[in-house]
């Protein structure tokens, strides 16, 4: 061989050294790229709820970019997949990978709290079930019937005008008090869904959800309207009730009318006595 093909057999060498050291410089713009690809479809999952999608999408980021924030993410995911030992997991390695996060003490509040409920689960899976009672023993011989005279013939009484109205008036009053209560509930219910939608919305490590905070102000109105009818037709019903029992006179007539708007109520009485 002669020199001219050894020097060019050594530039070749040296120019294919030099682009393979050159290469991997290319790749973490790409992975980069890549990961915030996965990062953002793990994203959209999770907005749909689509929370197996997006533990995927998540990991495949995590894959091509060792950041703390995807190791969240998984845990996030998981817990709203209802697999909460996974997430107790995921939520110690972000823990583990940053230690510094500002929101760790919100972290581990959650790990006790989901923590809290495998134990719960794990003591009603142990827990044996109570056997039902033993059923009464028959008896070997049902004995015959005694012999029950005939019952004299009750003379029925017609109540008077009076009576009888003052008894409707309370079985409306019963009635109308029961619709009042059953209301005052659905308010307390109503209440607390307010209250639930209210900390969805504003929960730490999540973005604030404007639907959701305009949903319990909804729910808040709803509840006190709920509240003002309640207390009409409790208020109502009593008064009902009230007119009822001391009904003494076939010639009194009562007429009452419920008042109900929004956010108040209250009602109207007409009578003759």
């Amino acid at each position: 061989m002669n020199r001219t093909a050894k020097l060019t057999l050594i530039v070749i060498f040296v120019l294919s050294v030099a682009g393979g050291i050159s290469r991997p410089t290319h790749a973490e713009p790409r992975g980069k790229q890549s990961a915030e690809a996965h990062y953002r479809k793990g994203m959209k999952a999770y907005t749909l709820g689509h929370f197996p999608e997006a533990i995927e999408e998540f990991e495949k980021a995590y894959d091509l970019r060792s950041e703390p924030i995807f190791l969240y993410n998984i845990a996030q995911s998981h817990r709203q997949n209802n697999s909460p030992q996974r997430a107790i997991f995921f939520y110690r390695r972000y823990i583990e990978a940053q230690p510094d996060a500002k929101n760790r003490a919100d972290i581990e509040q959650r790990i006790k709290d989901l923590q809290s409920q495998l134990d719960a689960q794990s003591e009603n899976v142990t827990a044996p079930p109570l056997a039902p009672p033993p059923p009464a023993p028959l008896p070997l011989v049902q004995p015959m019937p005694p012999t029950v005279a005939e019952p004299e013939p009750v003379t029925q009484v017609q109540p008077d005008a009076a009576q009888s109205k003052g008894r409707g008036l309370r079985i409306a009053g019963v009635t109308i008090g029961v619709v009042g209560v059953a209301s005052a509930v659905t308010g307390v219910f109503l209440g607390l869904h307010a209250n639930s939608l209210y900390q969805q919305a504003t929960t730490s490590g999540k973005p604030y959800d404007a639907s959701k905070d305009q949903s319990s102000k909804t729910f808040r109105t709803l509840e006190w309207v709920s509240f003002g009818v309640g207390g009409a037709a409790i208020l109502t019903g009593g008064l009902l009730y009230y007119l009822g029992a001391s009904a003494k006179s076939a010639t009194s007539a009562v007429a009452v009318m419920p008042l109900i708007a929004p956010g108040a109520g209250g009602a109207a009485v007409f009578g003759r006595f």
